[in-house]
């Protein structure tokens, strides 16, 4: 209680500053007495302080405690990110212009609002200290300490009014106790990986997924993160992010929520956005292999499974675009194969990534049609709406775009019958028989539907779940490459069932270009185009049998010794990635 009244408060007094209107009197005597101050080496000297409060330096702070601290530091790096999140887009804009130009630095700009470097620093070095083990008097008096510093140099610079600078500490004590508070909560502990030489082979794995990057010309380098730096850019001004495009004609094609969370973006250098984009899908890949391919990391070890994965052609597809597909997959990972989260929290992992993008909402007539999951499915609907209804209005300028145009005109991906989309779609355009696509993917849904509801009321979690990542690949307009690491769910099914031989053909399909060498061969010689077009269409295909047929091949019950997953109730021991009862 101590806590949400600490923070509404300073919450609260934090808004009546921003929103004030016009300079305090304050506000206007503390510019003209550091007017006189300033000079070459205190501009420095606080230019070097305000750094203390930059992103830059505390997100590899908190990154690099991840290997000691596990999941409290990767909670602390997402918690910094939501604060700086929130200030960034809910005060953007605000009708007050910052201080003299003159008597600023150049680089500062806009209007003013609540210090961002000033709330950073409070978040950041207090979350860091949590997350060490720093008693809680100690956190708050050496994160308030790091949040004056910086605010002060700020307001020295003339970068904020110094009412900014206190709105700023304010927000930063607000987002702190609620930081703290998420910190507290009972968070499932991702094993960290034990060292050994496969680590080695992973390395070299990295090496070969990353290598094509940086062969790639700067204007060329992951197109997509591009489309969402140039987005984020045009979200922050607060102009039509749906009517933006790169130099290369991209459009943003996600949803309102996603333009929210893509907005820091632009607040980053991008060659340095890269190398942290491609770094932290790398990174992802670890966790992802823990929750998803659980069965897979039993038998082969996880520097094996995360190395299979890199040499993989939709991860590579993934890395050399900069895609956001890995991100999404664990967190319905997460959320459906994790019991040990809180049942009040279920639903959050597919409500988000749903919100973020629309395929994962594939799962949602699944546990409508599935009575222990009406529950969790009334909850993955709220996220998602939630979230959904967030993006709306808070884009608002672009949500009208959104909702009458942009979300139903699939051409803005480009060309729908590029080999490239591997979904049931692309391959019906390619043969000309497009009208057949909605009667095919409502076929889809129905089987795959009723597949994952009888796989679940048997106990195999992971089998409903691979299911319907599967259908998700095969029924969407557009399924790109980067699209089919959803299949590593339904491949991981099979080695739970000890279906290893057909997984291992199933993930060989998957780590050559198949498109690209069927596309090349049909353009040498087209007198064999049926046999070129399955090439092309193979993997896409895989994911359309799985469908159909994977409810099948998993009745089955696993050999003895491997695990059966449950159904949705939470195992004594929640810790592992799937819950476990003997076979």
């Amino acid at each position: 209680m101590r806590r949400a009244v600490l923070g509404l408060t300073a919450a609260g007094l934090a808004g009546a500053l921003v929103l004030r209107g016009e300079p305090l009197p304050l506000d206007r005597w503390s510019l003209e007495a550091l007017a006189g101050q300033r000079g070459p080496v205190g501009t420095a000297v606080a230019g070097a302080v305000a750094l203390l409060g930059s992103g830059m330096l505390l997100y590899p702070l908190l990154a690099a405690l991840v290997f000691v601290r596990g999941t409290r530091a990767v909670l602390a790096v997402a918690l910094l990110a939501a604060a700086q999140l929130g200030h960034d887009v809910l005060l953007a804009g605000v009708p007050l212009e910052r201080p003299d130009p003159g008597l600023r630095l150049a680089a500062a700009s806009g209007a003013a609002t609540a210090s961002g470097h000033a709330m950073t620093a409070v978040v950041g070095w207090g979350l860091l200290l949590t997350v060490l083990g720093v008693p809680r008097r100690w956190v708050y008096a050496a994160a308030g300490l790091a949040g004056v510093l910086v605010g002060a140099a700020r307001a020295y610079l003339a970068v904020h009014w110094l009412s900014d600078v206190v709105a700023g500490l304010l927000l930063g004590l607000a987002a702190l106790t609620v930081s703290r508070w998420v910190l507290d909560r009972p968070w499932p502990a991702l094993r960290r990986p034990a060292w050994d030489w496969k680590w080695l082979l992973t390395a070299g794995a990295a090496v070969f997924a990353l290598a094509p990057i940086v062969w790639t010309a700067p204007d060329q380098r992951m197109k997509d993160l591009l489309v969402y730096a140039g987005s984020a850019a045009a979200a922050g001004s607060g102009t039509d992010v749906y009517a933006y495009r790169t130099p290369f004609g991209m459009p943003f094609t996600y949803p309102p929520f996603a333009a929210i969370l893509v907005e820091p973006l632009s607040r980053v250098p991008l060659g340095l956005l890269q190398v942290l984009w491609a770094l932290g899908t790398v990174a992802l890949l670890i966790p992802l292999a823990q929750v998803a391919l659980e069965p897979v990391v039993r038998r082969v070890g996880l520097p094996v499974t995360v190395a299979l994965l890199l040499i993989s052609s939709p991860v590579r597809s993934h890395l050399r675009f900069g895609q956001v597909g890995v991100l999404l997959v664990l967190l319905v990972a997460l959320d459906l194969l994790r019991p040990g989260i809180s049942r009040r929290w279920q639903g959050w992992g597919v409500g988000l990534a749903a919100a973020v993008k629309l395929t994962p909402a594939v799962y949602v007539p699944w546990m409508f049609v599935t009575a222990p999951l009406r529950r969790r499915g009334l909850s993955t609907v709220l996220w998602a709406g939630g979230a959904t209804l967030v993006g709306l209005l808070l884009m608002w300028p672009s949500s009208p775009s959104y909702l009458l145009r942009a979300a139903w005109d699939t051409d803005r991906f480009g060309d729908n019958a590029w080999p490239g989309n591997q979904s049931i779609r692309g391959a019906l355009l390619r043969a000309g028989l497009s009208p057949l696509w909605l009667v095919c993917a409502l076929i889809l849904l129905v089987l795959a539907t009723w597949g994952a509801r009888r796989l679940e009321l048997r106990g195999d979690r992971l089998g409903a779940v691979g299911v319907l990542a599967a259908l998700a690949v095969a029924v969407s307009p557009i399924s790109w490459v980067h699209h089919l690491v959803w299949l590593a769910l339904p491949i991981a099914a099979l080695v739970h069932s000890g279906r290893t031989r057909l997984a291992a053909v199933w993930y060989a399909l998957l780590v050559v270009s198949l498109p690209s060498i069927g596309s090349t061969l049909d353009a040498r010689w087209p007198v064999l185009h049926p046999l070129w077009a399955l090439i092309v269409d193979a993997q896409g295909l895989t994911a359309v049998a799985a469908v159909v047929l994977l409810p099948f091949l998993l009745r089955s019950p696993p050999p003895a010794g491997v695990p059966v997953q449950r159904a949705d109730i939470p195992p004594a021991d929640a810790s592992p990635a799937v819950s476990r009862t003997p076979a």
